[in-house]
C-alpha cells in the first residue's frame, strides 16, 4: 500500500472522528423566542411546539365554572386541537409553590416555547420566570399578575396576562388564542402586556 493511500485513509478517518465528536448529546433547550422584556414576541415558533401549562391543584377537579370538565383537561384538549403539544402540570395540594417552580423549570428544559401559569404564589416564581426568560420562553400569567407586585423592571414578570372570565371554557379559549398569536410571531390581542398589568406599571 503506497504512502499516499495510507495518508488519504488517515485523513478520512480523522475527518470522520471529528464529525462524530461534534454530535454529542445536548440538553433540551428552546430556540429563543423574543419575550417582551427583549423586543416583544417577534420570532414566532413551530406550529407543533410544546406549550407548557402550570396550574393549581384544583385544576384536576371540575369547578363551579368548568361545565363539568376539569381545567387541566380543557387546556390539553384545546391546545391539542390548535395543533400544539401541551404539557400540562398540576401542582400538588401540600406545597403548590414548590411544585410550580419545579414544573416551570422542567418545561423550560423540555423545550416549551410558551408557558401559561396560574400561580399559587406569584412572588415565589420569580427565579423560575427568570430562567424561562433567559431561555427565550414567553411566560403568560393566567388570572393574577405574575409577580403580584413590582415594576417588572428587573425582567422578572410575565410577558402577558390573560384575565379570568366567567367560565373556564372562555379563559382557555382566550389563552389558546394568545398562544396562537405568539406562534405566528404576533403580539397577542386580548392579553395584557406587562406594562398594562395592575401592579406592574
Amino acid at each position: 500500500m503506497s504512502s499516499r493511500i495510507v495518508a488519504a485513509a488517515a485523513v478520512a478517518l480523522a475527518a470522520a472522528l471529528a464529525l462524530t465528536g461534534c454530535q454529542g448529546t445536548t440538553s433540551a433547550a428552546p430556540t429563543p423566542v423574543q419575550s417582551s422584556d427583549l423586543t416583544s414576541s417577534d420570532g414566532g415558533f413551530d406550529q407543533h411546539a410544546v406549550v407548557g401549562v402550570v396550574l393549581l391543584h384544583s385544576a384536576d377537579t371540575p369547578g363551579r365554572t368548568s361545565g363539568g370538565v376539569p381545567l387541566a383537561t380543557r387546556f390539553r384538549d384545546d391546545l391539542t386541537a390548535a395543533g400544539f403539544r401541551p404539557d400540562v402540570r398540576v401542582a400538588g395540594a401540600s406545597d403548590a409553590a414548590a411544585d410550580q417552580r419545579r414544573a416551570l423549570r422542567a418545561l423550560v428544559q423540555r423545550g416549551a416555547k410558551a408557558v401559561l401559569v396560574e400561580a399559587a404564589d406569584p412572588a415565589s416564581l420569580s427565579g423560575a420566570v427568570q430562567v424561562a426568560h433567559d431561555a427565550g420562553v414567553v411566560v403568560v400569567a393566567l388570572g393574577d399578575p405574575l409577580p403580584a407586585s413590582g415594576t417588572g423592571g428587573d425582567g422578572v414578570s410575565a410577558d402577558y396576562r390573560v384575565q379570568g372570565s366567567d367560565s373556564d371554557a372562555a379563559t382557555v379559549a382566550r389563552a389558546t388564542a394568545v398562544v396562537e398569536s405568539l406562534q405566528r410571531g404576533e403580539k397577542p390581542a386580548g392579553a395584557l402586556e406587562r406594562g398594562d398589568q395592575p401592579g406592574n406599571g
